[in-house]
């Protein structure tokens, strides 16, 4: 007699549904609340970012997005106080980051 071995164990998925279901379940737990900040990290990040757009340091900057949270590195390019915003680029790539999702920002 043949063994299936572990197609027996796998769990099955008898509708579409059922498994897209379980899959956004799964990345609604996953998420993360955006942490809140105080004046003066808002102050050292404020320095560090000028500092990166005026001398064109590579920083690391930390941002939440979806409940998310993605590490970028390179140099800003621009910053936009006005439409609450910085352009900041990696690897010849211009990413758009808003500020109000910058959880942290440190030198390299």
């Amino acid at each position: 007699m043949r063994d299936r071995g572990m197609i027996k164990w796998q769990p099955a998925f008898f509708m579409p549904q059922q498994k897209e279901s379980i899959e956004n379940f799964y990345h609604e737990e996953t998420k993360i609340k955006k942490p809140l900040l105080d004046e003066q990290q808002f102050e050292e990040m404020g320095i560090i970012i000028m500092e990166s757009l005026k001398y064109t340091l590579p920083i690391y900057i930390n941002r939440w997005e979806s409940g998310q949270i993605y590490k970028e590195h390179g140099i800003v390019d621009k910053l936009d106080y006005l439409m609450q915003y910085i352009i900041f680029e990696n690897n010849k790539q211009k990413i758009k980051i808003k500020i109000p999702n910058i959880i942290s920002v440190e030198r390299d």
